[in-house]
């Protein structure tokens, strides 16, 4: 086997689960504290500060891509979606891909909500279509996606091409539940694979 060499080594950054929910989606008001305080110990409360912290460590260490590998937002929002595009628009502009793929809470997840005092509110949640128009820059990389979900291949460099698996069930419309956590690869994606 041969060794790889460090220039052949792939560049990039990882990260997972930033549970983002767009500030403008929430006053800090009792019903978004009693929401926080089930939230698993995820810092939600301050995300958009901590990310665009991050942003500005990876756009002055110029790795060729980031990673985001699910869970985007905290519940499925489409605005929260729509803010992470927002906050991580700077790796563009570095030349610095954005690679993101969605996870269990991000797609068609039935508590896409907003928080206002004491209320809660349904909002729109992110359908397929919404996610590849908010991240078309990860797929407009794609070196192949696969047309059943939205799983796609990214040639890194050319030692390393990446495969950014969509392994989630969801619902084809709007859904009022929670969000599933029993997905794999289907069919077609093994099909694709192949």
């Amino acid at each position: 086997m041969k060794a790889i060499t460090d220039s052949e080594r792939p560049d990039f950054w990882l990260i997972s689960d930033p549970h983002l929910i767009a500030d403008d989606l929430h006053d800090f008001g009792a019903r978004f504290k009693k929401m926080r305080q089930t939230s698993a110990g995820k810092d939600i409360a301050y995300q958009d500060l901590a990310l665009r912290a991050f942003v500005r460590k990876v756009v002055r260490a110029k790795p060729a891509a980031l990673i985001i590998t699910g869970d985007l937002t905290f519940n499925g929002a489409k605005r929260s979606a729509e803010r992470l595009g927002e906050i991580f628009a700077p790796l563009k502009e570095a030349g610095i891909a954005l690679l993101v793929i969605p996870g269990n809470h991000d797609i068609y997840d039935g508590w896409a909500r907003s928080f206002s005092g004491s209320e809660e509110r349904r909002v729109a949640q992110i359908s397929p279509a919404d996610w590849k128009e908010i991240f078309s820059a990860s797929y407009d990389l794609a070196a192949s996606q696969e047309p059943g979900s939205l799983s796609y291949s990214v040639n890194l460099n050319p030692h390393w091409r990446l495969l950014l698996l969509d392994s989630n069930p969801y619902s084809s419309q709007f859904s009022y539940t929670h969000p599933m956590t029993s997905g794999g690869i289907d069919d077609g994606e093994r099909r694709w694979l192949s």
